[in-house]
């Protein structure tokens, strides 16, 4: 089966980590990505007419739909425009199979942005566990944006078994962007400054590092901290995971692609539940251990190029 994958503004490569074979489209270029053009041996297409159903079977679309949702407040004319070309596309052929990856924070039904018949699947990154989406809709939190794409850090960061439960210092690791996000439009507000400034009493946060001391410093701690961003889950999220540091997370309702559930010892709603929890684990050994055996045996199982794909083709 012949794919195409088109992400019109090179947002995320993960996909064409998983089909090698597949060729990879996008319209310009966001963020610099040599470095993983190079990793992985490819560069990416532009010429949009080859993008037929006599060259392809199946096309995969990354896109930031509401981006692309007319009058709200963060709408992008350029991926709206990216957008209205991928239907035009799609409504002149007939592939076997078009699935539309939309990387977008919010929660919201990607059929609310776009109702098309030939439009097989949507895989959702923010798939909220207590709302209700139409039947083609399936979460799938492996798909962002950035320098690096989530499925990428999978591929290329996750630590060895060993490495996963070595001895690590007893600190909760936090570095990164404080801020206040509001969106009366959607209904979304997200104010990091309050959680933060009621645990930053214990959390070690060095400041702003260079990456490969950033990740160093994680696979060196005990606990991973991540609060919530714009939207579930973030790239942060993932980098604990991989670590072997322990992820504490504050509360969400993020519907993963897999059944099994991280341990609720290590996910609080506020600043007291977060200091009972890490009391908690602080004070029991065997209490810690279990919740790293479980986190390590979900990373193993679920976060990895086959496991990912396999999700994909059974969504087929």
């Amino acid at each position: 089966m012949k794919i195409a994958i088109v992400d019109g503004v090179n947002q995320d490569i993960g996909l064409k980590v998983l089909f090698p074979a597949a060729d990879y489209y996008i319209n310009n270029i966001e963020i610099d990505k040599k470095e993983s053009y190079k990793h992985y041996n490819f560069l990416p297409l532009k010429d949009w007419s080859k993008i037929t159903d006599t060259n392809y079977d199946i096309l995969f679309v990354v896109i930031a739909l509401y981006d692309a949702y007319p009058g709200t407040k963060f709408y992008k004319q350029n991926i709206a425009n990216i957008l209205t070309n991928l239907l035009k596309i799609i409504d002149a052929n007939n592939f076997k199979f078009v699935a539309v990856f939309d990387n977008y924070d919010y929660d919201y039904d990607p059929t609310m942005i776009v109702s098309n018949p030939k439009i097989n699947k949507f895989f959702k990154r923010n798939y909220n566990k207590l709302k209700s989406y139409q039947e083609n809709v399936v979460p799938f939190p492996f798909i962002m944006f950035g320098e690096k794409s989530v499925i990428e850090k999978c591929d290329r960061e996750i630590v060895t078994k060993k490495d996963y439960f070595k001895e690590k210092n007893n600190r909760i690791f936090f570095t990164g962007t404080i801020f206040n996000h509001e969106d009366a439009q959607y209904g979304v507000y997200r104010n990091r400054y309050i959680i933060y400034n009621d645990i930053k009493e214990v959390i070690y946060n060095p400041g702003n590092l260079p990456y490969n001391a950033f990740i160093e410093t994680m696979r060196n701690s005990k606990y991973g901290l991540d609060i919530l961003g714009v939207g579930e889950p973030n790239k942060r999220t993932f980098e604990i995971l991989l670590s072997g540091s322990l992820l504490l997370s504050e509360y969400n309702n993020l519907k993963w692609n897999f059944p099994e559930e991280f341990s609720e010892e290590t996910i609080f709603k506020d600043k007291n539940d977060f200091f009972k929890k890490i009391t908690d684990l602080n004070n029991n050994k065997e209490l810690y251990d279990k919740c790293l055996e479980n986190q390590f045996n979900i990373v193993n199982k679920y976060f990895n190029n086959v496991a990912i794909r396999e999700y994909i083709l059974y969504n087929y």
